[in-house]
């Protein structure tokens, strides 16, 4: 008896300074944590640097607040929702997660406030500048950057923080240059343009050995597609009442060596060389159409995602669409069959020898706080998430868009060995963007208006052109 009470107390006695020594190592490992909060807080007060404080309380990653709730220094932000912890994409969440982790990490005493908005872009830019305009703005926001000029007058200068990121302008493409510096080379940066795409011809390659350059060559190998295969459609695009149906192609008409507005916004094409290209763009869909290489339901084609479902069999020979068709059509068919099927073009031209060229948009950051410590972090903040060179390439291949500098598709394996990518590069080089006025918004109404008529047999080219200059025109 005596022999099991002091085995039992002996094992009591043991348990008891096992328990105590878990909570010695508690109370050790909290007083470290403890101990490790007051010295970056002890250096920040050294420094002078208030961002390295660490507030009471825990770091949260949310929709709502990024960072910690008691931080002194609050930075708004509107973000694009597809672009944002509010993204359908898991992949994109997750690596936005990971970025804003690592950010606040290096500035504890910095927290960001999401600002909510709808996936209408147009009607959260046109929100944005009302309340620029009431002086009620984010401290920084993602602008479309067909808008970019329009709120150019509100941004606040990025050459520091681009210098301190090593980013130099003279990496992004040509025709960013002018939106992101409004006033010229030398002038101040006024924007970030984080995202692109462009437009392009995907043809089959096992049905087409030689690309059509020309719209003429177009038409003329769907048509060889249907007569050798049975069936089979040669040609789809977006032809819907939507951007997409004017946008996808405008390359078509620019590739001719006009412009779609003068210097006072007035329309170009009202006459002379202009309305011979306008023309020309336009009987584009009527000659599709009438060749019988396009079926007339492309006008239900809103979008581009409206085609992948068709496209997805092998019943069609050759689309027109953006370069992010490739990761979202790889999604629907397979990345490895997708790649076997598809090779891709640049935009056919009118006339044999024209310089192929396309539209190009995308999503700019544009800093509007006029406090310059909040500007800064609030520069380096998004440039940190979707620009400097560690995030670039990252934030381009999980997010399906093209890069905006050159040097990043050569930095990043994933663009710089795909045959797709090195092609997109390529047409870069010599794309376009809209004009970011609110003529060319009614323009582009007026020719989607044009374009459906045209497919659904209400006017000729011809008539549709004179519509759109009566009604678009100044």
């Amino acid at each position: 008896m005596k022999k099991t009470f002091s085995s039992v107390l002996a094992a009591v006695m043991v348990f008891s300074v096992l328990l105590s020594g878990c909570g010695s190592k508690d109370s050790n490992s909290a007083g470290t944590n403890a101990s490790s909060a007051t010295q970056k807080n002890e250096s920040a007060t050294n420094t002078g640097d208030i961002t390295k404080k660490v507030p009471e309380g825990a770091m949260k990653i949310s929709p709502q607040l990024i960072g910690y709730q008691n931080a002194e220094i609050e930075i708004t932000w509107q973000p694009n929702p597809s672009q944002s912890l509010e993204a359908t994409s898991p992949a994109r969440v997750d690596y936005l997660t990971k970025k804003m982790k690592a950010w606040i990490e290096e500035h504890p005493n910095v927290k960001i406030t999401p600002i909510s908005t709808s996936s209408n872009s147009s009607d959260n830019m046109a929100k944005l500048q009302l309340k620029l305009s009431e002086g009620s703005a984010p401290d920084v926001a993602a602008v479309d950057s067909f808008m970019m000029p329009t709120v150019a007058e509100y941004a606040q200068p990025l050459n520091d923080a681009f210098a301190a990121k090593g980013i130099s302008i003279d990496d992004y493409f040509p025709f960013m240059r002018s939106t992101m510096q409004p006033g010229g080379e030398g002038t101040d940066i006024l924007s970030d343009w984080y995202t692109t795409d462009v437009r392009a011809l995907y043809y089959r390659k096992d049905l087409v050995k030689t690309p059509p350059k020309t719209v003429a060559e177009l038409i003329s190998t769907a048509k060889q597609i249907q007569e050798d295969n049975k069936g089979m459609t040669g040609l789809i695009y977006v032809a819907g009442r939507n951007e997409g149906a004017v946008n996808n192609h405008l390359g078509i008409y620019w590739s001719q060596g006009v412009k779609l507005l003068n210097e006072d916004n007035s329309l170009a094409f009202k006459d002379g060389k202009g309305k011979d290209a306008m023309l020309n763009f336009l009987k584009f869909f009527q000659d599709t159409l009438k060749e019988g290489v396009t079926p007339q339901r492309v006008v239900e084609f809103e979008k581009e995602s409206s085609m992948f479902g068709d496209l997805s069999t092998d019943k069609f020979g050759m689309f027109i669409a953006s370069s992010s068709a490739v990761p979202q059509l790889g999604e629907i068919i397979g990345k490895e069959n997708f790649e076997k099927k598809w090779g891709v073009a640049e935009l056919p031209v009118i006339n044999a020898g024209d310089t192929s060229t396309s539209s190009a948009g995308g999503w700019t950051n544009v800093v509007f706080s006029k406090d310059k410590e909040k500007a800064k972090l609030a520069a380096d903040f998004v440039l940190s998430l979707y620009s400097d060179d560690s995030a670039a390439g990252e934030w381009c291949q999980i997010g399906g868009f093209l890069p905006t500098r050159s040097s990043i598709y050569e930095k990043t394996p994933f663009f710089a060995d795909n045959e797709y990518y090195k092609s997109f590069k390529s047409y870069l080089d010599h794309a376009q963007s809209r004009p970011p006025v609110p003529e060319y918004t009614k323009l582009s109404g007026e020719l989607q208006v044009a374009i459906g008529d045209i497919i659904t047999g209400a006017a000729t080219a011809d008539e549709a052109l004179q519509n759109v200059i009566k009604k678009a025109g100044k």
